[in-house]
């Protein structure tokens, strides 16, 4: 298993995990679902002023260990969540929790992904503290565990 493809699982995963939520879309001015990204907005995106990419998950493949040749891969990867919510109530981050929230309860109900992964059941979450008004972010850390490419030996 490679780490591009734990991140085109994660991606599939999510957009079903988050299918039911819709959010406000600053150029559409009604309820959209959440886009989904790999490592970063598309450029095509990027380019209208960064409006229309929200709402969003991108998943950022942080960093990987590999503590020998007979243990599995850990890789580590942070999901960054940006919503737009331009209502007065200003309930923005109420809405990023609700990504967040629903992210950690499907991998601490099921740690596998994709028949290939194993999510640690340690997650780390938060919230952006500064208030961006009517940009909200926030993110979820999530460690998966891969197979790995074992060194070939005639003797095993």
């Amino acid at each position: 298993m490679t780490t591009l493809r734990l991140v085109e699982d994660l991606a599939e995963e999510l957009g079903k995990v988050l299918r039911h939520l819709t959010f406000p879309n600053e150029l559409a001015g009604e309820s959209t679902p959440i886009n989904i990204y790999r490592f970063g907005v598309p450029a095509e995106e990027a380019s209208k002023n960064g409006k229309n990419k929200f709402p969003y998950v991108l998943i950022l493949p942080e960093k990987g260990t590999i503590a020998g040749t007979m243990s599995p891969w850990t890789v580590k990867v942070r999901l960054r969540i940006g919503i737009f919510d331009g209502d007065r109530e200003n309930e923005g981050k109420g809405h990023v929790l609700n990504v967040i929230n629903d992210v950690c309860e499907r991998f601490l109900r099921d740690p596998v992904l994709a028949g290939k992964y194993y999510a640690a059941e340690k997650i780390t979450w938060g919230v952006d503290k500064k208030d961006k008004y009517p940009y909200h972010y926030g993110s979820v850390c999530l460690s998966f565990e891969t197979a790995v490419i074992r060194r070939e030996n005639e003797f095993l």
